[in-house]
């Protein structure tokens, strides 16, 4: 074989196999924020277990925010705050609430109790420092 084929061959298979490892690779990072809500929350991962967008008001909800990783990146203040609105009037906040945030923080975890809000459409939005990073609409059944 001539040394063209031969680098040519060992080309293609350095590229096969980057790509291959590329699209494998799970490394269970969390690449942007994200609200989950819904009745119960896996142990391990610390996520909720089949997140709902229709949620039942009699029953106790999880609400469950998980941070993107920022390590590597120019260190921020890192304020992040969730709030509450019902979807008709967001101006009227029904909740607000500042998240410790610690080196270590990856998520906050929450619940509402049965019957605490009425039967209607709301938004959480989360805000890292005073941005908002993410919204999350669902409906109280």
């Amino acid at each position: 074989m001539s040394k063209g084929k031969r680098f040519l061959i060992l080309f293609v298979l350095l590229i096969s196999i980057a790509i291959f490892l590329f699209v494998l690779k799970e490394d269970g990072e969390i690449k942007k924020d994200n609200i989950e809500i819904g009745y119960k929350t896996n142990d391990e991962s610390q996520q909720i277990i089949d997140p709902r967008n229709k949620v039942d008001r009699k029953k106790e909800i999880i609400v469950s925010t998980h941070f993107k990783d920022d390590s590597g990146k120019e260190k921020q203040n890192k304020t992040f705050v969730l709030t509450l609105a019902n979807i008709k009037d967001k101006s009227n906040l029904l909740m607000e609430e500042t998240i410790p945030n610690g080196e270590a923080t990856s998520g906050y975890e929450f619940t509402i109790s049965p019957g605490k809000l009425p039967a209607g459409k709301y938004q959480f939005s989360l805000y890292r420092d005073n941005n908002l990073s993410v919204e999350k609409v669902f409906t109280f059944k």
